[in-house]
Formats: C-alpha cells, structure tokens, sequence
C-alpha cells in the first residue's frame, strides 16, 4: 500500500501453487505494516528521470481497520487512507506482493500501482497510461525499520527493450519494468508488470493482467 492513500518463477509461486486460495488481506498486512522511508522518482514516457522526492508511508491495522498514510517531505503534504476490506480491484499474491487498478479498461488512458516486497525493502510503480501510449511512470523505493532507501545515485535514463508487444524498462540493476508503450486499439491484450531479482537467486514479481475485452485477469507467475 503506498501512494494509494490509498524465480524463473518467483517464489512465491512455488510455495503455494494455488495463489488463488490464499488470505489476500492476511499476506497484505503481514509483508506491508510499518513505517516505509521512500523516494519518489518520476519518469517520463521515454522512461527519462524528471524528478525525484522523498517521502514517509505509515501503514497500519488498528481494530480490523488498515489506515495508511503517504508524506512527501519536502513540501510536507499528506494523503491518508482508511478500509477494512480489500478494494475489489486489488490483487495480492502470498508474498505480500500487490497491484491495483481498474476491474476493466479500454483501449485509453488508465492507472496501475505495482509493488513487490522482499523482508524491509519495496520497490513499487505508479504507471499512467495515455491514449497513445505512457504518460508517466513514477518509481519508488522504499525501505522499512528507518533505514534509508537504497536509491540509484545517478539520474534513470531507462534503455527499454522489446518483449513482444510490451516494452521492459531497467531502473536499476535486477529491477524489470513490463510496460505497455502502444498506441493500444481495441481487442488488445495489455499487461503491467514489476520483477526484481534479488542476490540471494529469489524473485519478487508482480503481473496486472487485461485480456482483449479489457477484463482483469487472474494473478499468474508467468513473465511476462
């Protein structure tokens, strides 16, 4: 949760091979209480950095109730969040793993908010899509327990890749952005994705998939 104030196959694939059947809010809570200090990075659409801020996210459980709350430090705004139950457009996988976005899309603009978690790290994505491609992505970093993130030192100046009719970003090293960079038309399958690789040989992803008739599609541990 953040900004929504709100291996080949990863692993958490293989421990539970049945992702469907999990407790979404349970695994939520469990990968994503605490205090978050982050760094914001916008990109533009050709996946050059323009800005970059940081910021402190409070998520919390207080009697069944999960409250988050995003500060950007250096103007001190704050946006604030409170639900009991998942949105029904949130997707959680067993390692604490999520998306969110809209149940069904067209071929014009829409929003996704990846992240992917691994012990006291996160990286996650803001992604806005245009009507004739990326508008934006926003990448962040972010680390638990006050410790300061571990963000790039130099400016991102994404080289992006083809993967079919998607694009792949790197922001940094072991981190894959799977982004959709079309001027999309109708009937066109899209997907939005987040993969870290880890030094340990682990992966953390995240996949939002949308078939041709615009409809969310079930979590998958295929990438892309």
């Amino acid at each position: 949760m953040g900004s929504i104030v709100p291996d080949g196959a990863p692993t958490w694939s293989r421990s539970a091979p049945d992702h469907a059947m999990h407790d979404q809010r349970e695994a939520l809570l469990q990968h994503n209480i605490g205090q978050w200090s982050g760094c914001f990075i916008r990109l533009n659409g050709d996946g050059h950095e323009q800005e970059r801020f940081p910021t402190v996210l409070s998520v919390e459980e207080c009697q069944g109730l999960i409250q988050t709350c995003l500060t950007y430090e250096h103007t001190g705004q704050q946006r604030s969040m409170s639900f009991q139950s998942l949105p029904p457009s949130m997707q959680v996988c067993p390692d604490g793993g999520w998306s969110l976005g809209p149940t069904s899309i067209t071929p014009w603009s829409w929003v996704a908010e990846l992240c992917v978690v691994y012990q006291s790290e996160r990286r996650r994505i803001v992604v806005r899509h245009g009507v004739s491609g990326l508008d934006q992505v926003v990448y962040v970093v972010e680390s638990a327990d006050q410790h300061n993130p571990a963000v790039p030192t130099n400016p991102i100046q994404c080289h992006g890749r083809r993967e079919g009719d998607l694009m792949i970003w790197q922001p940094e090293a072991g981190v894959e952005l799977l982004l959709d960079a079309r001027d999309r038309q109708s009937g066109d399958a899209t997907a939005c994705g987040l993969r870290w690789s880890l030094a340990d040989g682990s992966v953390r992803q995240m996949v939002r998939r949308y078939n041709g008739n615009g409809s969310l599609l079930s979590l998958s541990p295929e990438w892309p």
